[in-house]
């Protein structure tokens, strides 16, 4: 089965390298953001806490008279709230505005994707290693089998969530409505699911020794969000037209600023990154 005469595939492969360089970026800065407000307010309680590429870590034990309700809360939640702000913001983006660049448009997708992940996608995480939201289902004394329904309704919101982003996806292809699940899949492989592998070898490729592949990689979560792009086209986008795969110079000076953007977070974080009182 070959590609149709619509399909573009040599402006796909080179949104394939724009994209990689966006859901790099975008992990890269979620990270640094989520992680520094959970520096915040541990300073604001006390508690000495530092992060890196590897996660972040706690100089008091959750034995410590340090972790009273309030803090547990408060430095918990603060990570997939701060992720889930910025998704807010990047889907309202992706929404409202018309004629973005192509290497915008990558950008607040994969902005949008990889927060919606850090924020749903931690509950899932914490539940299986039983740290972090569960210590503070714990405090709220909320049990095992209200926790278990939790996860499930999570689950459900996520791949909603799939669904949101493959309609917005489906802007990219040549004929929303026409286009045949092979030249989808052909495309959803190309822009999505390789720059996303790609930019996770990447960061296990260079993460020193005591990187916590758990710590990034939050698989299951993240293919509940890409798996509808494989076969939901979605309805159509009031105000919003199908956009032209033309990429242009700007495209390529915006990815090359993101990719040094990138490159300067990550060596930010080879080293512990503390918040020191005056």
């Amino acid at each position: 089965m070959g590609l149709t005469k619509n399909f573009n595939l040599s402006g796909y492969m080179k949104m394939m390298v724009i994209s990689t360089v966006a859901v790099l970026f975008s992990y890269l800065l979620i990270f640094f953001v989520g992680n520094y407000a959970v520096l915040y307010f541990s300073y604001d309680f006390d508690i000495g806490a530092w992060f890196d590429i590897s996660g972040v870590y706690f100089e008091q034990l959750r034995g410590s008279a340090l972790w009273t309700y309030d803090a547990e809360v408060t430095i918990f939640l603060s990570k997939p709230l701060i992720a889930l702000t910025i998704a807010v913001i990047s889907l309202s983006l992706l929404l409202l505005i018309n004629n973005l660049k192509i290497s915008f448009f990558l950008l607040l997708l994969w902005m949008n994707i990889v927060s919606f992940n850090a924020c749903f996608g931690l509950f899932v995480d914490d539940f299986i290693a039983q740290s972090g939201l569960v210590y503070v289902a714990e405090r709220m004394k909320i049990n095992m089998l209200a926790m278990i329904f939790s996860l499930a309704i999570t689950t459900f919101i996520m791949i909603r969530l799939g669904m949101v982003n493959s309609t917005i996806f489906s802007l990219l292809l040549p004929e929303k409505k026409k286009t045949g699940l092979y030249i989808r899949g052909v495309a959803v492989l190309v822009v999505i699911i390789l720059p996303w592998l790609f930019s996770l070898l990447l960061i296990v490729a260079f993460a020193h020794s005591s990187f916590d592949l758990r710590i990034h990689i939050n698989t299951v979560p993240t293919f509940l969000i890409l798996l509808p792009f494989f076969y939901d086209k979605g309805k159509d986008i009031k105000n919003m037209e199908a956009k032209k795969i033309e990429i242009t110079i700007c495209d390529w000076v915006i990815s090359g600023i993101l990719l040094a953007l990138s490159v300067v977070l990550y060596l930010s974080m080879l080293s512990p990154i503390r918040i020191w009182g005056a």
